[in-house]
């Protein structure tokens, strides 16, 4: 199957133009990467300093730092501190490099988007880390023996490191899940529903698909002593790699692709064209789908996104005032289908 936009064609010395570009995206995120990474240690140093006072181990205090920004921050904005900024200069390279040129740099996608991000930060997380708290609290009689016996003598790094790599293996697994599982697509094509793919994309989660999701994926950081260290840096590097991820940005990461998730790989995941359904099911890392065999075959195509429901209440080419009936019929359409799939 061809793909559906004429940016993807390379007939006529588009292959020579789109290969520069791509260079320049590469080299730019790159830099945005470098920065990013420098600013989310920031946040955690500034917040360890105030909040952790004399401890002599860093991670002693990464709890306080995850609440305080948790209930301060994420709470009631929906956003990690580094997303205020990183967001911003994301949508300035999506409009210099953008995998799609014919997509408008501000659009109908783009509003609905922005009031997901309310709907995730108000209605969602503060449940989910709320819930992770409590089952730390309710399993640690059964998981204290096995942090103690296996945990006691790794350096707090190593365990949140160990800890992340699980935690992103658990959540490429549930996120397959929601591809293969009925009732959970149809929660997740909420997500998939988006044909302008911008930062704000991550967001777009309906409040059922984030709570399954991230309950499932957290559930390895209980079996270490660093729970909410490893919950902490796994947000803290999930959140604006994925503003990344779901952005119209012409990149592949050059030979970062090998390990991370890209904007292209994770395109290729949103496509709405049939080749390409059950491919790069990563969260920040490929390592798992090329390990398990789930990796898209190509890394250089960017095809058209959306979703095949004609029933979905879409909201491109609706009128700004109709959005807000939109998006409520986004958020009970998935109960509606789920009843439709088992009681028909």
């Amino acid at each position: 199957m061809q793909n559906a936009y004429p940016e993807n064609n390379t007939a006529n010395g588009g292959r020579k133009i789109w290969a520069i570009e791509s260079k320049l995206a590469n080299g730019i995120i790159l830099l945005f990467l470098i920065l990013a990474s420098l600013t989310s240690i920031g946040v955690v140093v500034n917040h360890y300093y105030q909040l952790a006072q004399a401890s002599s181990i860093p991670w002693h205090g990464i709890k306080q730092i995850y609440w305080h920004i948790h209930h301060d921050v994420i709470v009631p904005f929906g956003a990690d501190p580094q997303l205020y900024l990183g967001i911003p200069a994301l949508l300035c390279i999506q409009a210099l490099f953008p995998a799609i040129r014919s997509q408008k740099p501000f659009n109908t996608g783009i509003l609905v988007d922005m009031v997901w991000v309310f709907i995730h930060g108000f209605m969602v997380t503060g449940f989910v880390l709320i819930a992770i708290a409590a089952l730390n609290q309710v399993l640690m009689p059964w998981t204290s023996s096995l942090k103690v016996g296996v945990f006691s003598n790794v350096p707090a790094w190593l365990e949140i490191v160990l800890g992340y790599l699980a935690v992103e293996l658990v959540g490429w697994f549930s996120h397959m899940l929601r591809h293969k599982v009925r009732v959970l697509w149809v929660f997740h094509e909420v997500h998939h529903s988006q044909s302008q793919m911008n930062p704000f994309t991550l967001f777009r989660v309906h409040p059922m698909d984030y709570l399954f999701a991230e309950f499932i994926i957290f559930l390895p950081a209980l079996l270490f002593e660093e729970t909410l260290g490893i919950v902490l840096s796994y947000l803290i590097v999930s959140r604006l790699h994925d503003a990344l991820t779901h952005s119209n940005i012409r990149t592949n990461l050059g030979p970062l692709r090998y390990i991370f998730v890209t904007p292209q790989s994770h395109r290729v995941h949103h496509s709405s064209e049939t080749e390409y359904f059950d491919m790069n099911y990563g969260v920040t890392l490929c390592v798992w789908d090329r390990l398990f065999g789930t990796h898209s075959p190509s890394d250089f195509v960017y095809p058209k996104t959306g979703i095949n429901d004609p029933d979905f209440p879409e909201e491109k080419g609706q009128k700004w005032y109709k959005l807000p009936w939109i998006i409520t019929r986004q958020l009970y359409y998935p109960f509606v289908k789920a009843m439709r799939l088992y009681w028909r």
